[in-house]
């Protein structure tokens, strides 16, 4: 599970060769395409798929800006690993279809596509080990995929547990965006209400605000790069832990969390203490065989991979990765790779009876999320990191266990298919 050292002269050090990707894959019954770059050290049979979070994109895993500090990919690359980091569905480069199709288990499902692609060689190199790698709602998703699919060999979620600070989630994040269409970056991109970002110099809210914590050079590049998020992918992924497709799931599990990170500690959250204390949270979700570790990160928020800390988040995340799954035999320490820019596919347009359904959704969605904003304008941001509600793990995991086995998962074309 080594792999090979490299030759010490920067000038005999093969590089990772990374190319983008565009994978066509179906999404709530519409056809889609998500893109991504993957970078392969030589002789690599062991990817990580990357999996960004809300109003994200691949660029939270390869921040342009002090790479040896920010890239996760860069990191990854030179412990011999591939990568695959991809925009989601609706985000980045990758299709933006009408928000009714972007629930959240196309999201999950268009990610299982790729990780087929990955296995079968579509994309040049068929991986034999894949490690699914996700952050905040992309940890969700994560989560789900492996669940439900079972195709990935260990998963890595961050800046997530199965629950989280309801209260600052709202008041926090969902109270600081705004429809996308109004903001400038995006206000020419067609996209429809159900498509919001972030409103302008709010990103800070993400991090953990200290000199000895943030770079304010990386939060800028964070407010210049900023995505999309999509209320109808926020609403159809609530009850993720009411419906715990998880509990089947009997691979190694490695959960990190900043310990500062308002959106998960605390209030009807795990307790961010320390880290023996979140992997006892997130043990009940998962199968009996599950290897379950957590790392709580001290003084960080919740952009792991933004944060001061991202290089001591990175070395424990592949530190995981190597024990549990490896990199086998592949060139380590490699010259970083290169991607040229790739041109943004074409949204397929919809058919008349996708456009009604969507009309449908967004008269049921967008204006309850708006009162949701409208309220949490009144409530204070509540919780520090302990759990106020002792046994919330156990009560949470065991409703989510059986609601599963009983009624099985919400199917990916609920809503799409037309």
């Amino acid at each position: 599970m080594t792999g090979t050292v490299a030759p010490a002269s920067a000038s005999a050090i093969p590089a990772t060769t990374c190319k983008n990707v565009a994978v066509p894959v179906t999404a709530a019954g519409q056809a889609a395409t998500i893109t991504g770059t993957l970078c392969v050290p030589p002789g690599a049979k062991t990817v990580q798929i990357l999996v960004h979070g809300w109003t994200y994109a691949r660029y939270y895993w390869d921040l342009p800006y002090q790479p040896d500090t920010y890239s996760y990919v860069r990191a990854a690359n030179k412990r011999g690993y591939a990568t695959l980091n991809i925009d989601r569905l609706g985000d980045g480069q990758s299709t933006h279809p009408l928000s009714a199709f972007d629930n959240f288990y196309a999201d999950v499902s268009t990610v299982h596509q790729v990780i087929t692609a990955l296995r079968d060689g579509r994309l040049g190199t068929p991986f034999t080990k894949v490690v699914e790698v996700g952050h905040s709602l992309g940890g969700i998703v994560t989560m789900t995929e492996a669940g439900l699919y079972k195709d990935v060999d260990a998963i890595i979620p961050t800046g997530i547990a199965h629950s989280l600070n309801y209260v600052n989630v709202v008041t926090k994040i969902i109270a600081d965006d705004y429809p996308a269409a109004l903001d400038p970056k995006f206000a020419a991109a067609g996209l429809d209400p159900a498509y919001l970002t972030s409103y302008p110099g709010t990103r800070g809210g993400f991090y953990f605000n200290g000199p000895s914590s943030t770079d304010a050079g990386a939060i800028a590049k964070d407010e210049q790069l900023k995505e999309t998020g999509n209320l109808v992918e926020l609403a159809t992924l609530a009850g993720y832990n009411v419906l715990n497709v998880d509990r089947t799931l009997d691979i190694p599990v490695y959960t990190v969390v900043g310990q500062q990170d308002p959106f998960i500690c605390g209030l009807l959250g795990p307790s961010c203490t320390d880290s023996q204390a979140l992997a006892d949270f997130e043990r009940p979700f998962y199968g009996p065989h599950a290897t379950v570790v957590a790392e709580v990160v001290p003084s960080t928020g919740h952009d792991l991979q933004l944060e001061k800390s991202a290089p001591e988040s990175n070395a424990r995340m592949l530190d995981f990765a190597d024990k549990y799954v490896g990199a086998g035999d592949a060139l380590r320490n490699t010259a970083p790779g290169a991607a040229a820019p790739s041109p943004t596919p074409a949204n397929p347009a919809p058919s008349l009876a996708a456009k009604a359904v969507n009309a449908t959704v967004l008269q049921a969605v967008v204006p309850a999320i708006a009162l949701l904003q409208q309220a949490s304008n009144v409530v204070p941001g509540l919780g520090g990191n302990q759990d106020p509600i002792p046994g919330m793990a156990e009560a949470l995991s065991t409703i989510g266990n059986l609601t599963d086995s009983l009624v099985g998962t919400f199917p990916e074309g609920a809503i799409g298919g037309l």
